[in-house]
């Protein structure tokens, strides 16, 4: 049995596998890939934004640490998650289970698609599902933004600082709070385009224009980027009975990472993080694996 089991490779548990690894705990990190959404980025055409701190060249510190550390981690998905007197068992894909003493769940989350034609083939390519990290790159330029919920309004009110033009297509059928919508609405570079449907996304080597339909006809947008704003899902499909979930489907966590369940801890965007920064993924690792060595510690768990 190990002292901590870390489920998920993306910027929260690689942070967390390196925490764990410099307090000399018997550490095994479990994930598909290493790296996890910050292996993907969009490009922008002709952007040039200021110096800023690049998260992904952390990550591949991070992720370089680990592939040195082979006998630390399994390429695998975990089938099931279950706590019982104490213990963790995780059923990995091939049918084998890991046991530990403590565990963190840094699976993330992922994205929401709209299906429509062009959105694979454009993916990363000017069109993208996350504007946060991007609003810098487009001063003097336009943006499209669709999304169903107030998360796409938020993008909206960033976006006006940045970008010469922003149009916001809100998707039939969405949620928004009208004060939002009334706050967007009077921004003088932004277009709100109500119940909105996605039809295509055209392009050539970037995404170049939209095709929208809604309640005034169809049209066909231009811009220098593309965002669907949809929210998440976290990736916790495969927590067992007796690890309690909030609504949306995250690990709720106090200021410390830790769940209802002792011993259980919880880092990055499936907590429902409202920042989906790798920055702030890497700091909740860290955090964490700090937490889970603490609780080793006091619960003198550890391994002799």
């Amino acid at each position: 049995m190990r002292d901590l089991i870390i489920i998920g490779a993306g910027p929260a548990g690689l942070a967390a596998a390196l925490y764990a690894t410099l307090k000399r705990l018997d550490c095994l990190v479990i994930s598909r890939d290493l790296g996890g959404k910050s292996n993907y980025s969009v490009h922008i055409p002709d952007s040039d934004g200021p110096a800023a701190i690049r998260a992904d060249e952390l990550v591949t510190i991070y992720k370089s640490r680990l592939q040195y550390l082979r006998h630390s981690h399994r390429i695998a998905g975990v089938k099931r998650l279950t706590a019982s007197g104490g213990t963790f068992s995780c059923t990995v894909d091939d049918g084998s289970t890991e046991e530990a003493r403590a565990v963190i769940v840094a699976t993330g989350t992922h994205l929401r698609r709209l299906g429509v034609p062009g959105e694979k083939q454009l993916l990363s390519r000017g069109l993208g599902y996350s504007s946060i990290s991007y609003s810098h790159l487009f001063t003097g330029k336009r943006v499209f933004l669709a999304g169903d919920s107030d998360r796409v309004l938020d993008s909206t009110l960033e976006l006006s600082i940045h970008a010469d033009a922003v149009t916001t297509a809100l998707l039939a059928g969405g949620r928004f709070t009208g004060d939002l919508v009334a706050r967007a609405r009077d921004l003088d570079r932004v277009t709100i385009v109500e119940e909105a449907t996605v039809r295509e996304f055209r392009g050539d080597d970037f995404a170049r224009e939209v095709v929208l339909a809604s309640e005034a006809g169809d049209q066909t947008i231009a811009a220098d980027g593309f965002f669907v704003e949809l929210d998440p899902q976290p990736n916790t499909g495969f927590i067992g009975d007796g690890i309690s979930l909030a609504g949306n489907g995250s690990l709720r966590v106090d200021g410390t990472n830790s769940t209802d369940v002792p011993g259980l801890f919880a880092a990055g965007d499936v907590t429902g993080n409202e920042y989906a920064q790798t920055l702030v993924s890497l700091g909740d690792g860290a955090k964490a694996a700090l937490s889970a060595y603490r609780y080793l510690i006091e619960t003198g768990r550890t391994k002799e």
